[in-house]
């Protein structure tokens, strides 16, 4: 029972204790209080409904295609407390503004639509009486139509000739392309360095909505700085990632957060490019560029690729396996320290207003503050894209694969690491998987079928 419901029941029996005592007692003002308070109770269950209106900007909705509905919310003499959602599509709010001395809410809602046919935009809730006495359950359901367009023929195309190609088993070039990483797919090789140009692709694909705030989150635990190669390791190739993101970056705010293990150890803002913070933004881009080259990697003499699986009870695996278990152990051995770097940084973003999250790790540590830090920003409305760096082809040559110990582990490891970025998409998280080569794919279908 919640604390309105208990209000709403003592406030009815004292109503009827006054009834009672005042025809028992002759006393005509006992019983007037008790019928003033069942006339209260029935005004305020009144009070507490409410009307929502919506429209979209544009006259209709097209598939694959950025537009934004306003919904005015007319909250007179209530309190609501709402959640806006559709299966139909990505979408993410917020209060534009308060309109007729703060009785009506209008939220903008910006909204790309999966598919053609039926879109259904659910809001639900509830609604409290001004002194928060009384609450009621709001659902409804308000419905549109999205047309055919040209960017969902395009993907719809797309879709097809990649599943052609991939039945024939040709692998599709993608430095012209994004990739969304889909279970069962092979690695491939996504060069980043190419040029300035994929980095403003990456902005302009990923974001999705054209004036957020795009919040870059890097990963330089102890996990991403452990390296067996100089020339090749992953915290240099995140950091190369994040920079082609600074110099692609063109309209929007742009937030960088460092963070380790247990804490955020820097933050850069960039605010949006014009007259008045050019320079500013020169001499920032500067000193994020400064930090960022200034992150070393930690050598290994060899590498071990890590087994652990959090789904799975201990006892399902050997004690070296269970030993090995990094991800479940840097969960345990971590909590009696305090916080978790990733956590902290949720915590900070649901502060500032909704953006999109673009977080750069290797998925092979403090999963389950990433699991739980996720579950906030979406509540929140925020889109989370993870860049997952798959360590094993940053640290193992082609000659070290025909070790059968090797290999048997590195199959645990990319079975342990699907299921961690299925249940991530699960969530909505869009993943791209990035690889250093293609060669470990080799290894990984040659396992599937023992």
């Amino acid at each position: 029972m919640d604390r309105t419901t208990i209000y709403l029941t003592i406030l009815s029996r004292f109503g009827v204790i006054c009834c009672a005592c005042g025809y028992l007692l002759n006393n005509l003002y006992v019983t007037f209080l008790g019928i003033f308070i069942f006339l209260y109770i029935y005004y305020i269950e009144n009070i507490a409904n409410l009307k929502i209106d919506v429209e979209l900007e544009d006259i209709i909705l097209k598939e694959r295609d950025y537009s934004k509905i306003m919904v005015n919310v007319h909250k007179k003499d209530n309190i609501p407390s709402l959640n806006i959602s559709s299966p139909h599509g990505i979408l993410s709010y917020n209060l534009l503004k308060k309109l007729n001395n703060g009785d009506t809410l209008q939220y903008l809602i910006n909204t790309i639509p999966h598919k053609k046919g039926e879109f259904i935009l659910n809001i639900t809730g509830k609604v409290y009486d001004l002194r928060e006495l009384i609450s009621t359950d709001y659902n409804k359901s308000f419905k549109f139509y999205v047309e055919p367009s040209i960017e969902g023929l395009k993907h719809e195309i797309g879709k097809e000739s990649q599943m052609t190609l991939l039945s024939k088993g040709i692998i599709e070039p993608e430095i012209d392309e994004l990739k969304h990483y889909e279970m069962g797919e092979d690695f491939k090789r996504i060069d980043w360095k190419k040029s300035f140009t994929v980095g403003r692709l990456i902005v302009r694909k990923l974001t999705h909505m054209e004036d957020r705030v795009i919040y870059c989150l890097l990963d330089i635990g102890d996990s991403m700085r452990k390296s067996t190669r100089e020339d090749r390791n992953k915290i240099n190739y995140a950091t190369t990632l994040l920079l082609n993101i600074i110099k692609g970056k063109k309209s929007n705010d742009l937030n960088i957060i460092i963070y380790d293990d247990y804490r955020i150890l820097k933050t850069h803002i960039i605010k949006e490019v014009n007259r008045k913070y050019l320079s500013k933004n020169i001499l920032k881009e500067r000193e994020i560029v400064d930090d960022l080259l200034s992150i070393e990697p930690t050598m290994l003499e060899k590498y071990i690729p890590n087994v652990g699986n959090i789904y799975k009870s201990n006892n399902a695996y050997s004690k070296r396996d269970t030993e090995d278990n990094c991800i479940l152990h840097s969960y345990l051995s971590k909590k009696g320290r305090g916080s978790f770097g990733i956590f902290e940084c949720a915590k900070l973003l649901i502060k500032m207003k909704t953006g999109t999250v673009v977080i750069f790790s290797d998925l092979e540590s403090n999963i389950i503050p990433l699991f739980k830090s996720i579950n906030m920003l979406i509540r929140r409305g925020f889109n989370v894209i993870i860049y997952a760096l798959y360590t094993p082809s940053f640290n193992l040559d082609k000659k070290e694969l025909f070790n059968e110990d090797l290999s048997i582990r590195l199959y645990k490891h990319y079975e342990n690491r699907t299921k961690i970025i299925k249940d991530l998409k699960k969530r909505g998280v869009v993943v791209v998987d990035v690889a250093h080569k293609d060669n470990v794919n080799t290894l990984i279908n040659k396992m599937k079928h023992r």
